[in-house]
């Protein structure tokens, strides 16, 4: 009887979620006849970061590795993207294909290195990488466009149309993320949630944690690709500031605002910070200013992130 009223309570408690997501996903499909095309614009860019502060929190909140340099493997897969449809002519669907598999070979690549070094080290290291790559596409003007980028990327007009481009992107970032929900709901997501809270005693159950550590990065850079090869597709571009440091701090900030322990902590980030800025450069000039001071006190006093901290109040309240 005791498991029956478990089990009762369970179903309880799923019921409401299951009916908040079904609201926000009519919501998110009906949103384009609600508002203008300047804010479905930004909703767009909103959803390609979210999806980036995801791919991060994947390292970042699941395996506990700092990284500050997810805009090296972002920028590559808009670059792939936009050198195979600019320069070589490709279709779209290989060229977006590509991306995410070329992001995942550098995330490979670099992963290798990095994860051979802990915390401070580690970070460090994908900062560096993450500039190797920002001056490989700065200075490879043959190929990248240099500091010029490359703009007026053909794409097919089914783009041209904002609301195409919206339930296209839209429909690949939530499927994107629903990937990444179910790999960290996973025993390999158990795992690296395990090698987050203590490398060494699952190092010592039998673990191969560099692997685990490679494989998470490897991942993450898999969808940084996705969302990179989506930003190339939606601004018809691309440039050197997509793999500059300060792109990778955005991602940082995202994921700290919402909390990186909670799944939904990196979406709900996205759309504060977007909000923020959106609001604050009306006022004033100074909006980094400003930005800065309120991401820094909601950081303070909310360490977990504004949805941990509203999770901890709901739970209290219960």
């Amino acid at each position: 009887m005791e498991e029956i009223k478990d089990k009762l309570e369970l179903q309880r408690g799923r019921i409401p979620k299951a009916i908040l997501l079904a609201i926000f996903c009519a919501f998110m499909i009906a949103l384009p006849s609600l508002i203008g095309k300047s804010w479905l614009n930004i909703t767009v860019e909103m959803l390609i970061m979210a999806l980036a502060a995801c791919s991060l929190n994947l390292m970042l909140g699941y395996t506990g590795m700092v990284s500050f340099g997810p805009a090296g493997l972002y920028a590559v897969g808009a670059y792939t993207t936009a050198i195979l449809l600019a320069k070589l002519e490709t279709n779209i669907v290989p060229a977006m294909i590509a991306a995410p598999i070329m992001a995942a070979f550098v995330g490979c690549v670099v992963g290798w290195i990095c994860v051979r070094r802990t915390q401070v080290y580690f970070a460090l290291l994908t900062l560096a990488f993450a500039q190797i790559i920002w001056t490989i596409i700065f200075e490879w003007y043959a190929v990248t466009g240099g500091d010029n980028g490359l703009a007026s990327i053909p794409t097919p007009a089914f783009f041209f149309s904002i609301t195409n481009s919206y339930y296209f992107c839209l429909a690949l970032v939530a499927s994107s993320i629903y990937a990444i929900w179910r790999i960290v709901n996973s025993p390999f997501g158990a795992t690296l949630q395990a090698i987050r809270e203590n490398p060494s005693r699952v190092e010592f159950i039998g673990v191969n944690v560099k692997r685990y550590q490679l494989a998470a990065f490897v991942l993450s850079s898999l969808f940084l690709g996705v969302a990179g090869s989506l930003y190339c597709v939606f601004s018809g571009s691309a440039f050197p500031d997509y793999a500059h440091w300060t792109k990778s701090t955005d991602m940082l900030v995202i994921c700290l605002l919402g909390g990186i322990y909670n799944f939904s902590g990196p979406i709900v980030g996205t759309a504060i910070y977007a909000i923020l800025i959106k609001t604050i450069s009306k006022y004033t000039m100074q909006w980094n200013l400003i930005l800065g001071i309120i991401v820094v006190l909601l950081v303070l006093l909310m360490r977990n992130g504004v949805v941990g901290f509203l999770s901890q109040k709901l739970s209290r309240h219960r």
